[in-house]
C-alpha cells in the first residue's frame, strides 16, 4: 500500500512537502492562459521535443540526456524497469515506494538504514559500497536531499561513490527537494552509471501538474525509458505551459527559486529552535521540512489529536523505513502557519 502525505481536504496541510510560497505568479498566468484556450481538447507533442528542450534550457543540460515524464514517480519507475536490477540497495529512511516498485519489477529490496549519530544521521559511502560487494546486478537508490530526514550529502562524495561503483552498480539519485534546499546535485554531470531523477512539482508547488524528468548520459538507458513510457504520458496543459515558461521566464523563475529557498531557510531554523524549547527532538535539516522524534506520543495519536483540535495534518514518519511510531515529518510553511503548528504542538509535549 501507498502512504503519502496530503489527501485531505480542508485542512491546514503539513503532511506535503511543496513550496510554501508557490506556484509563481508567471506559471500560474500561464497555465490559466492555456486552460481558456482550450489547450486540453488537443493531444500534447508525443515526444515531447520542445518541452525537453525547454528543461535543458532552464537547467543549462543536454536535452539528450533528457527524458520528460509524469513526475518525478514515474521517472522513478521507468528508470528501474530500464534497468531491470536484481536488487535494490535503498538508503533508508527514503521514499516508501521502492519495495513497491522492487515487487512489480521482481527484485530484491534491501534497505541500508543510516545510523543515527550525536542526534542527527549520518551517511555512510563505505558501507554502501561494502553492502553491494554482496548483491548482484545491484541499483542503488538515494534521495537527497533525503526525505524524511533533511540531510544533504554533497555532491562530491556521491560523485566519487558513482566512481567506485561503476561496473558494479548503478546509482539512482531522487533530487526532487534540490532546488528548495539550495543544492546543486548531480544534474548535468557526465556520470555514466549515474541516474538523477528531478520535478517541477516540490519547487513550483504545483503537485498536480505531474512533471518530471530524468537525466543520464546513458543513452542506451535513455532508449529503453523512452520506449516503455506511455506515449502521451504529460498533459497538454502542463506540456504547453512548462514549454514556454522555462525559456521565456528562466530568469525570473530561478531567482523565484533563490527567493524561496532563502524564505525556506529562514523559517526552518524558526521552527525548529521554537520545537525544540517545546522539547521535540528536531534532526537537523537542508530541505522544507523538519523530521520530529517525540517519546511520549504515538505518531497516529499526535496526528488524529491535531486534525481533530486543530485542522492541522502532519505526516506520521513511522512507514518511512527505519523509523519509528514516535516520529513525525512536518514541512515548512508560510510563518504564521508555522506559528499555528507550534503553538498546537505546546499542549502535547
Amino acid at each position: 500500500m501507498r502512504v503519502h502525505g496530503g489527501g485531505i481536504e480542508g485542512v491546514l496541510d503539513f503532511s506535503v512537502n511543496a513550496n510554501p510560497l508557490g506556484p509563481p505568479k508567471v506559471l500560474e498566468e500561464e497555465v490559466a492562459r492555456r486552460f481558456r484556450d482550450g489547450a486540453y481538447r488537443s493531444y500534447p507533442d508525443s515526444n515531447y521535443e520542445g518541452l525537453k528542450a525547454a528543461i535543458a534550457h532552464f537547467h543549462d543540460v543536454d536535452e539528450e540526456h533528457l527524458i520528460a515524464c509524469n513526475g518525478a514517480s514515474e521517472a522513478l519507475s521507468l528508470a528501474l524497469i530500464s534497468l531491470k536490477p536484481k536488487n535494490l540497495l535503498v538508503v533508508s529512511p527514503s521514499y516508501g515506494d521502492y519495495g513497491l516498485l522492487s515487487e512489480g519489477i521482481g527484485a530484491g529490496c534491501k534497505h541500508l538504514a543510516m545510523r543515527e549519530v550525536d542526534g542527527g544521521f549520518e551517511f555512510d559511502a563505505e558501507r554502501v559500497v561494502d553492502e553491494v560487494e554482496g548483491l548482484g546486478g545491484a541499483v542503488v537508490v538515494i534521495t537527497n536531499p533525503n526525505n524524511p530526514t533533511g540531510l544533504v550529502v554533497e555532491e562530491a562524495v556521491l560523485s566519487k561513490l558513482a566512481e567506485e561503483l561503476r561496473g558494479r552498480a548503478w546509482l539512482l539519485v531522487d533530487e526532487v527537494y534540490a532546488e528548495l534546499s539550495g543544492y546543486k546535485g548531480l544534474i548535468g554531470r557526465e556520470l555514466d552509471n549515474v541516474i538523477v531523477v528531478r520535478s517541477f512539482t516540490k519547487v513550483f508547488g504545483v503537485p498536480g501538474l505531474r512533471l518530471g524528468f530524468a537525466y543520464t548520459p546513458s543513452r542506451r538507458v535513455l532508449r529503453r525509458m523512452e520506449a516503455i513510457r506511455p506515449t502521451w504520458n504529460i498533459g497538454t496543459i502542463a506540456e504547453m505551459a512548462f514549454r514556454k515558461v522555462l525559456v521565456e521566464a528562466k530568469d525570473e523563475l530561478w531567482e523565484f527559486v533563490r527567493r524561496s529557498s532563502r524564505y525556506i531557510a529562514e523559517e526552518r531554523a524558526k521552527l525548529a529552535s521554537s520545537l525544540s524549547n517545546l522539547g521535540y527532538h528536531v534532526y537537523e535539516s537542508r530541505a522544507n521540512f523538519l523530521l520530529l522524534k517525540h517519546p511520549w506520543i504515538d505518531s497516529i495519536a499526535l496526528r488524529d489529536e491535531l486534525l481533530r483540535e486543530h485542522g492541522i495534518h502532519v505526516r506520521p514518519a513511522h512507514t518511512f523505513h527505519g523509523l519509528t511510531r514516535f516520529h513525525t515529518r512536518i514541512a515548512v510553511r508560510r510563518r504564521e502557519e508555522n506559528e499555528l503548528l507550534v503553538r498546537a504542538l505546546a499542549g502535547k509535549g
